[in-house]
């Protein structure tokens, strides 16, 4: 389905609106995004706005880019919320294309103002994660925890302030990460006990940059999936989650060598990729 284009909300920026944006000024949006434009300000005044404006942005993306391989969940530490305005996390589609395999090479032609950080994935094992109260039953149902660099693009209009709404009108901005090989969840002996104890190191061409622990993740990584589900997202299995930051975001460039080194119930995890023209 060929998307519709509003020439005057990709030249102009889109005008204001009282609340949800029409699905046209969305469509446009993400039309632009996929052929490399920054995004325009979406004019959404609160979370609900922006949750709204991100139903039609999300489905002009799948459109082009096929269903969705996970999630991406935004706002996942308090530092996160304080710096966006939200008291809450949000989330966004990923798309096949967005996940690298670990030690690629990262082009970061096509980026409009790239970043990267350490971030850390699970993988749906089972539909009962969707019914999951605790837990141990959201570990029962997770098939693997896999380390993770992810490449957001801060792809805003120029000199636009990414507000906590505008953010979850795009779906907080997802573009590139680089998963690397995980553990089994049935390798670990207490999986939520080593979930929460669960470090990262990450490093720019070879030394360390940022360090992260896995209580940065709402207090737990696996209350970031209880979050998910209980805004009424329907995991399938196969489908991976990004958690969340567990580093600051630094200002990505071209020539340099990322990897994060990981510790999880006495298990190491690492993920290498190196950024590219």
């Amino acid at each position: 389905m060929k998307l519709l284009i509003a020439a005057a909300a990709l030249c102009c920026g889109m005008p204001a609106f009282a609340a949800c944006p029409p699905p046209e000024a969305m469509q446009a949006a993400a039309s632009a995004w996929m052929a490399g434009e920054r995004l325009p300000d979406p004019n959404v005044a609160s979370v609900e706005d922006g949750a709204c404006a991100y139903d039609a942005y999300r489905a002009a993306l799948e459109a082009e880019l096929g269903a969705p391989v996970g999630w991406k969940v935004g706002f996942t530490s308090k530092p996160a919320q304080e710096r966006f305005g939200v008291t809450a996390p949000a989330a966004g589609a990923l798309f096949a294309d967005m996940i690298l395999a670990d030690g690629a090479e990262v082009s970061l032609t096509g980026s409009r103002s790239p970043f990267y950080e350490a971030d850390l994935i699970v993988t749906v094992g089972d539909a009962a994660i969707n019914e999951a109260t605790t837990r141990e039953e959201v570990a029962a149902a997770l098939s693997d925890v896999r380390p993770f660099i992810e490449i957001p693009d801060m792809a805003l209009a120029e000199g636009m302030k990414p507000t906590g709404p505008i953010m979850v009108a795009y779906g907080v901005i997802p573009w590139r990460g680089v998963a690397g090989q995980g553990v089994s969840i049935a390798d670990l002996s207490d999986p939520v006990a080593d979930l929460g104890a669960l470090t990262v190191d990450l490093k720019a061409d070879g030394a360390s940059v940022a360090q992260g622990t896995g209580e940065m993740l709402l207090g737990h990584p696996l209350d970031v999936v209880l979050w998910l589900t209980g805004q009424g997202t329907r995991l399938e299995p196969g489908q991976v989650i990004s958690l969340g930051s567990l580093s600051a975001l630094i200002e990505a460039k071209p020539g340099v060598a990322l990897s994060a080194d990981y510790m999880v119930g006495g298990r190491a995890m690492t993920v290498s990729a190196r950024l590219v023209e």
